[in-house]
């Protein structure tokens, strides 16, 4: 067995009860971490720490919400004092129930204030509270990182959903402003940016299976599959492991492509029409 690339790590990941946050907190986990991590489904988390405590794993669920400064804080201070320090943070916590096809959070004209804050509360406050209280104890660690959970669409819009593409684009912002202000401390920043990506869900799991939907989505990925939430998760790993020690300041996409290519009418063939 290989050895274990984050043994001795101690990390905070928010948003960890479902799709690609409960990949980080297994597979942090699995590479050695000891993980606290934060949800709002009391249910889904409870599982996923007995399921991790049977396996021999050190994993403690801290039920709350990234829409709450209090809830974010005290993850932070259970991190420490359950584990002895705090090295790694992960901000994944999204309004993704507020957005989407059929959601809230529409063109902005149409969109409430109400849900606007709520999306950029649990997304960009959330991110910015974790980063504040963490910060003190990963420089007492003698550093750390800071990896946070970015989308494509903070750098290619897409229609509607202007709160969360809002959100997404200032937490990339504020991930190079904490590496510009913490480097010196030994703290690393970076965010990944997550293009379309199979989570699994029964949400997902309809769509994808819908190749009506799914052909014009296909086309936007260069590579010749959907992302899994393994991939993101294997960045993160390596963001978070020594690996990654001389990194920061870095928007990365793990996105097939995605955010690398512009759909453009076909020039040659046009062309060859003339006139």
């Amino acid at each position: 067995m290989s050895a274990q690339r984050l043994s001795g790590k101690v990390a905070l990941i928010t948003g960890g009860t479902r799709g690609i946050g409960r990949e980080f907190v297994e597979r942090f986990a699995r590479e050695g971490a000891s993980v606290v991590f934060t949800g709002r489904s009391v249910d889904a988390g409870k599982e996923i720490e007995q399921e991790a405590k049977a396996r021999g794993e050190n994993v403690t669920f801290a039920a709350g919400s990234a829409a709450s400064e209090d809830d974010v804080r005290a993850a932070v201070d259970l991190a420490v004092s359950t584990y002895g320090s705090l090295t790694t943070v992960v901000n994944n916590a999204a309004a993704t129930h507020l957005t989407g096809p059929g959601r809230p959070d529409t063109k902005v004209a149409d969109v409430s204030t109400d849900v606007f804050d709520e999306i950029v509360r649990i997304g960009l406050y959330g991110t910015f509270w974790a980063a504040k209280y963490a910060i003190p104890h990963l420089i007492a660690a003698g550093g750390g990182a800071i990896i946070n959970i970015s989308a494509a669409s903070s750098v290619l819009s897409i229609t509607g959903r202007p709160s969360y593409q809002a959100s997404k684009g200032a937490i990339n912002s504020l991930t190079r402003q904490l590496a510009v202000d913490y480097g010196q401390f030994g703290i690393r920043s970076n965010a990944i940016i997550v293009g379309f990506t199979n989570t699994g869900g029964e949400e997902m799991t309809k769509m994808v299976a819908n190749e009506k939907l799914m052909a014009p989505v296909r086309k936007t990925i260069m590579l010749p599959r959907l992302g899994l939430s393994s991939d993101i998760a294997s960045g993160a790993v390596f963001l978070a492991s020594d690996e990654g020690s001389f990194i920061t300041g870095v928007l990365l996409p793990i996105d097939g492509g995605l955010t690398c290519h512009l759909e453009m009418p076909d020039t040659a063939s046009a062309a060859a029409l003339g006139d």
